[in-house]
């Protein structure tokens, strides 16, 4: 897999949109309508999760135990009261997954330092053979490379925590930056992803400061659609609630927008709304806690969308049914989710 490490930039066609600084901004309290700035924002998670790390199990000073380090050097440290993964030096890593699906999403935080950039955060996605590939880099710009010549490139600039998502249709790509969709390939030919890789370069000079990541998440995807056929319920992790209350985070309105276009499109669907929590320390305020949270979203979705509350019924159901064990990060990475169960 040297194609990409080797290539230099080349470009073909360029489209440029000015993003300013503070791309992430606090989300202003829940009213009718959830926040303007995520309007746009169209990034549904995978609901398969496929790999999640925190780096909360490794040692700091220490190789993350569940990576692949294909060639440099990368460390886990602490950092903002958090593990993060860090590159000693320039270095790919990989997580342990044999393939990707056709469609999938990654999401990762990463972190800028206030002064400016030291390297590049990078992804690089391979196809079947090494000379098939799409690369998503974020410098000064944005940018999405491939094999096929394509080049988009936005200019951003960042300081500080971001999230980063990328999800993967099948034919293309989208690429956010927190609420931002900052570039888009629709169409790549026949390009299948077979594996997937982090570049964090590292700080080769003195003074430089490192990359680093931590909160990686993939999954592989499925339509709401498909969901519903093929296993007769949705399992989402696009649903994201303020820590301990059942206000929802801006990051929720994609899922929302697609759950509502799918009862609207199919008037005789109907769901039951049930809300799991990770946490199992006092089960009787989690299974209550997560009752509100159900009964929030039936109210979105009868208020702001229109469906008729007596398709859906609402489910609270705390930690009592994990999908992974508990205490695990696995279990904190599938567990706390949102079911739409067909009835």
């Amino acid at each position: 897999m040297t194609t990409i490490r080797t290539v230099s930039s080349f470009f073909l066609a360029t489209i440029c949109l000015c993003l300013f600084e503070g791309l992430r901004s606090a989300a202003p309290a829940q009213n009718n309508s959830l926040a303007e700035g995520w309007a746009k924002y169209d990034f549904i998670p995978g609901s398969s999760v496929l790999f999640f790390d925190d780096f909360s199990g490794d040692d700091a000073g220490r190789a993350p135990g569940a990576w692949k380090i294909i060639e440099g050097k990368a460390e886990v440290i602490q950092f903002e009261n958090q593990r993060w993964l860090r590159a000693v030096n320039a270095a790919f890593a990989a997580p342990p997954v044999q393939q990707l699906p056709s469609q999938f999403t990654l999401e990762m935080d990463f972190y800028v330092i206030p002064r400016g950039y030291s390297g590049k955060y990078r992804i690089d996605i391979y196809g079947k053979t090494d000379d098939e590939w799409a690369t998503f880099t974020i410098e000064d710009v944005a940018a999405l490379n491939t094999s096929w010549g394509l080049s988009i490139e936005q200019p951003v600039e960042l300081k500080g925590r971001h999230r980063l998502a990328i999800m993967a249709d099948g034919s293309g790509f989208k690429c956010y930056i927190d609420s931002l969709r900052v570039v888009e390939a629709a169409k790549l030919g026949n390009f299948q992803p077979k594996d997937i890789e982090i570049y964090m370069p590292g700080g080769e000079e003195q003074g430089d400061d490192k990359c680093v990541i931590t909160n990686v998440r993939l999954a592989a995807s499925k339509s709401f659609r498909e969901q519903i056929e093929t296993q007769g319920k949705i399992i989402s992790y696009g649903i994201l609630f303020e820590k301990d209350a059942a206000a929802l985070k801006p990051a929720s309105m994609a899922t929302l927008k697609a759950l509502a276009t799918l009862l609207q499109n199919d008037v005789g669907l109907e769901l039951s709304i049930e809300c799991h929590t990770y946490d199992s320390d006092d089960d009787g305020d989690n299974t209550r806690l997560s009752q509100r949270r159900a009964e929030a979203l039936r109210e979105i979705l009868s208020i702001e969308y229109k469906i008729d509350r007596d398709r859906l019924r609402t489910k609270g159901l705390g930690a009592s049914k994990p999908l992974k064990d508990r205490g695990t990060i696995e279990g904190l990475a599938a567990n706390p989710r949102v079911e739409f169960v067909k009835r």
